[in-house]
């Protein structure tokens, strides 16, 4: 068995009632989303499960804790601290008062052990309950991605490579899996690239890759679409909105034969393909990319408020690790916020 945390052990849950208001994020948090799937899932993932010995910490807890880390911005060694310091953390991770956080270490140990594959599932499963819920619809979707800088000096990195081959390894960086990208012509970075497909009315994030910084933008856009909810109905199809780094002759069709979806991909100006002119200077074309804003402020939330901006671990699978996480904890929000707005 899991060590066992009991709320009632001082105190009970009178003094939780007394100091947490019920208008508490971390409360309507609990109310509209479940995580005590998680210990299950993760079950497997402890070989000596049942054996004689010290009790591993709940996995839903550990999870807990990572999800508040992300949450408020905290770090690994600085969370334990603040759980230890505030009362409204100890509710929500079900600790009793007189009990102390799990320490930092045990966070790291965790990550490992459970991995990538797991944390994508907890974000898939947060997902389906916000459709359960008739939070996801089917009449926009928005495809966009963001750079994420590498955790290495970025000085000595950018000094030390002076061409301009983007496949190009330093094989003294930290993160071998990084890569350098652009994200304009002129400006140029060190790491990773989050895409997202955001559902365009709720602006819960149905799915989640990343690559190295290299990587193309056209090329994401298959497994972002087979992981969102689209319009079974052939007579209102769900329209599929991008940038111009999307906008490729393969995606536009791709799009409308494979997914049965409307393609609203912006499109560039030297484009010479008939229908591609003809939607360019439709009213439905642009009244549908003016809705692009809703993917941007989802990246400008994730980095000012959740430490999106900069890698936190090093490695491509920690990157998605994080993506995961600070996907979910957007979700969560826009979850609660929605529910209360009914």
């Amino acid at each position: 068995m899991f060590k066992q945390n009991n709320q009632n052990s001082f105190f009970g849950h009178y003094l939780y009632d007394q100091i947490i208001p019920t208008d508490n994020f971390l409360r309507q948090l609990s109310e509209n989303v479940d995580f005590s799937f998680v210990n299950e899932l993760c079950i497997d993932n402890y070989d000596n499960f049942g054996s004689v010995g010290n009790r591993p910490y709940e996995p839903v807890l550990l999870f807990k804790i990572l999800f508040l880390s992300f949450l408020y911005d905290i770090s690994g060694r600085e969370i334990e601290e603040q759980i230890n310091d505030r009362l409204s953390f100890k509710w929500f991770l079900n600790l009793a008062v007189n009990d102390l956080a799990p320490d930092h270490s045990t966070l790291t140990r965790f990550v490992k052990r459970v991995g990538v594959n797991k944390f994508k599932t907890i974000f898939n499963q947060v997902v389906e309950m916000a459709d359960a819920k008739g939070l996801i619809h089917d009449r926009l979707k928005i495809i966009d991605s963001t750079a994420v800088a590498a955790k290495v000096d970025l000085d000595r990195i950018t000094r030390e490579h002076t061409n301009d081959d983007d496949h190009y390894i330093d094989h003294n960086s930290p993160d071998q899996d990084a890569r350098f990208g652009r994200k304009s012509d002129s400006k140029r970075f060190y790491g990773y690239k989050q895409h997202i497909i955001i559902d365009g009315d709720s602006e819960i994030i149905e799915a989640v890759e990343v690559t190295p910084g290299n990587i193309k933008d056209e090329q994401v856009v298959t497994p972002l679409l087979n992981r969102a909810k689209l319009s079974s109905d052939g007579r209102k199809k769900t329209k599929i909105l991008a940038d111009k780094g999307y906008d490729t002759n393969y995606n536009h069709e791709i799009i409308a034969k494979q997914y049965y979806a409307k393609s609203f991909i912006m499109i560039k100006k030297n484009r010479t393909v008939a229908n591609l002119v003809k939607l360019l200077n439709s009213k439905v074309y642009q009244h549908t990319t003016k809705e692009r804003y809703k993917v941007e402020r989802r990246f400008a939330d994730s980095k000012t408020n959740h430490g999106l901006d900069r890698c936190r671990w090093i490695g491509q699978w920690k990157m998605e690790i994080q993506s995961y996480l600070t996907a979910l904890v957007l979700n969560c929000k826009r979850i609660v916020v929605l529910t209360a707005n009914r």
